[in-house]
């Protein structure tokens, strides 16, 4: 790769550096991960820590990492006190790139500007036909022949602004960063620490989901008391089109409706219902006369609108002992952070999604940090949407449960652009940076050729199998359990969404195909969970179960049928006893997948 950091006069940072030392060190820890892949994360690289300075300017290092799994570099300014390290910094543009050997294939999602939410559908070119001077959404996956992967992609995004590649005529990946209102890229105070470019390996696809470099690569918690930050799964009606049974009847927002959501939740062991918007002309429940979801003059997100009686509301769930989840869209915490965090606490909100971000400049990063920090001091957790990739952060803010940044199941509201073969590359592309809010949970899956959009109980693409098994297969403390009620009650394969966890004690990838298949086994306790996700053609699969301790253990199947690939709402639940030296043979209908719980 090319190291370099361009300011604000045109000159190089790097250029004209003298080496004054080089700093080694070798980790080898284990954290603990709160929510996440696995309880503990292994800590272990080599460092060195390249010292330079200039006859002028402040000094700077270039910190090399390398773990068993990646190489991670970042740019250090003005840490050794020497002079010109108590100024400012304007940084041009960041000129790091990557040069790649051979020609691997590319997975690659196109970002149409720098204002974006990032959410597009995957790519694949061979590296040599990836489109000069168009930007690149991170992570950026690649595969050689030989079955090599690399993924490249940036941790610990903090007061910089984010970064997109570039393939230049040369061949390389360039580094973008999103520019500010004024051009420049990063303006600020010294000491400065860039976000890390990680650079992921592995040899085999599944190994960059196993990965918890990009976590370890944050610091720890600043969070002190951990304890009020409770994942799990959530209701998320607005997927739905804000119904109860299918069909449209009490406001969504009313005492009535929230109290049937309310016990639903209760009787089936979700433990959070959110509340967002009115159903028609969506406007958010707070106070704001401007229709639609964007905020107006008199915007007030510390108020609940007319008519939405959420002191009710809350008495009542509090009384079934069901936490309350809601919406806010960012523009409307601008200006008034603390003070909407402090609200949100006394009206008795546990968590919320902040929405619409659609940047990620430097403004715009440290604007979402603030968001966190005050979510921290108020007892709220958090979910980000209409925003980048996830950088490890959650690591020091335990209360962000996750990020959108990806073309998802709510696409099928409108469109079709979400079947199962995006699934199957949003894996090996976005979930590779860490948790996915993928609006799960659809139970009404049609064949392709059925297949129409619709907003009120929208239909999914794939079996229900498939749909069972990205609990398993994507990471999400928080997801969503997006359906209406009575598409759940009594139906097959529901019972598996109830018990499933929503984080982990152990991860591996059994098996992975770009794009093509995935199965995942996920340890809670002494119990493990399977999922497998497939897209496109029926496939026999042969599966050892030799992560399974010794003994006999009993497992409970979830699997598609035969008619699984003109119904896919099909399946059938087995039990079968088995040793860690049995193979499980399954099939795997047209578009499916299958889960399975072990004890």
């Amino acid at each position: 790769c090319e190291l370099g950091l361009q300011l604000r006069d045109g000159n190089d940072l790097l250029a004209g550096l003298i080496l004054q030392d080089a700093q080694r060190r070798s980790v080898n820890v284990r954290v603990p991960v709160l929510f996440g892949r696995r309880s503990e994360a292994a800590d272990r690289f080599e460092e060195v820590r390249m010292i330079a300075r200039a006859s002028v300017g402040p000094g700077v290092a270039v910190v090399f990492r390398c773990y068993d799994d990646a190489v991670a570099f970042r740019y250090e300014i003005g840490l050794d006190g020497s002079d010109g390290a108590e100024g400012g910094i304007a940084i041009a543009d960041e000129t790091t790139s990557f040069q790649t050997t051979g020609d691997p294939t590319a997975y690659v999602q196109y970002l149409e500007d720098y204002r974006t939410s990032h959410e597009h559908p995957v790519m694949t070119a061979s590296h040599g036909r990836i489109r000069s001077g168009a930007l690149l959404d991170l992570p950026l996956t690649l595969m050689w022949s030989d079955g090599t992967c690399a993924a490249i992609t940036e941790a610990a995004l903090r007061r910089y602004a984010g970064m997109a590649l570039m393939r230049t005529d040369d061949g390389a990946l360039r580094c973008r960063l999103t520019p500010r209102e004024d051009g420049l890229k990063v303006v600020g105070p010294l000491p400065l620490r860039t976000p890390w470019r990680v650079v992921m390996l592995a040899d085999r696809p599944g190994a960059l989901l196993e990965s918890e470099t990009i976590y370890c690569l944050n610091e720890p918690s600043v969070i002190g008391d951990t304890s009020w930050i409770r994942p799990g799964k959530i209701t998320f009606p607005w997927w739905n089109g804000d119904v109860y049974d299918g069909r449209r009847g009490e406001p969504i927002l009313s005492v009535a409706m929230a109290k049937r959501y309310i016990d639903f939740c209760a009787r089936t062991g979700i433990p959070t219902h959110s509340m967002t918007s009115t159903e028609e002309t969506v406007t958010p429940w707070y106070v704001q006369s401007k229709p639609g979801v964007a905020p107006g003059p008199d915007t007030d997100v510390t108020r609940p609108r007319e008519g939405f009686d959420l002191e009710t509301i809350r008495e009542y769930a509090e009384s079934r002992r069901v936490r309350l989840w809601t919406w806010v869209h960012q523009g409307a915490l601008r200006g008034r952070v603390e003070e909407a965090f402090a609200a949100f606490e006394q009206l008795g909100w546990r968590g919320m999604m902040v929405d619409f971000f659609d940047h990620d400049d430097q403004e715009t990063v440290e604007f979402a940090e603030a968001i966190l920090q005050a979510a921290a001091r108020h007892h709220l957790m958090i979910h980000f949407h209409g925003v980048w990739k996830p950088t490890g952060l959650s690591r020091t803010y335990p209360n962000l449960m996750n990020h959108e940044g990806a073309l998802n199941l709510e696409y099928l509201k409108w469109s079709d652009r979400c079947p199962p073969e995006h699934d199957l590359m949003m894996a090996f592309t976005r979930l590779i940076a860490g948790p996915m809010d993928y609006h799960l949970g659809g139970f009404r899956a049609v064949p392709r050729a059925q297949f129409s959009p619709q907003n009120v109980a929208p239909n999914v693409l794939g079996t229900r199998c498939h749909m069972l098994a990205m609990y398993v297969c994507f990471d999400n403390p928080n997801p969503m359990v997006a359906d209406y009620p009575t598409a759940y009650e009594g139906q097959a394969g529901f019972e598996f969404i109830q018990d499933v966890p929503t984080w982990w004690d152990d991860t591996r990838v059994l098996v992975g195909e770009v794009g093509r298949l995935l199965v995942t086994a996920r340890r809670k306790g002494s119990t493990w969970y399977v999922g497998g996700l497939s897209a496109g053609a029926p496939r026999d699969l042969t599966l050892p179960l030799d992560f399974l301790g010794p003994g006999r253990h009993e497992v409970r199947l979830w699997l598609d049928t035969a008619e699984s690939g003109n119904d896919p709402n099909r399946l059938i639940g087995e039990t079968r006893t088995v040793r860690s030296s049995d193979s499980l043979q399954l099939h795997l209908a047209t578009d499916g997948g299958f889960v399975a719980r072990c004890k």
